[in-house]
């Protein structure tokens, strides 16, 4: 099973974009603490998985 990730920064953009994985359980809680989606960092190899390919 492949496991999807998101990228969020902190809390008011105060430090470095941190890797979650992309489950209701780990999100909800980083967002509600004030965590917020961002891009990847342009450093990091991005791959996409096309599911209707």
């Amino acid at each position: 099973m492949n496991e999807q990730f998101v990228w969020l920064v902190p809390p008011f953009g105060q430090g470095e974009p941190k890797m979650f994985e992309a489950k209701p359980e780990v999100l909800v809680p980083a967002m509600v603490a004030g965590w917020v989606q961002c891009e990847p960092p342009a450093d990091t190899k991005e791959v996409n998985i096309h599911v209707n390919d």
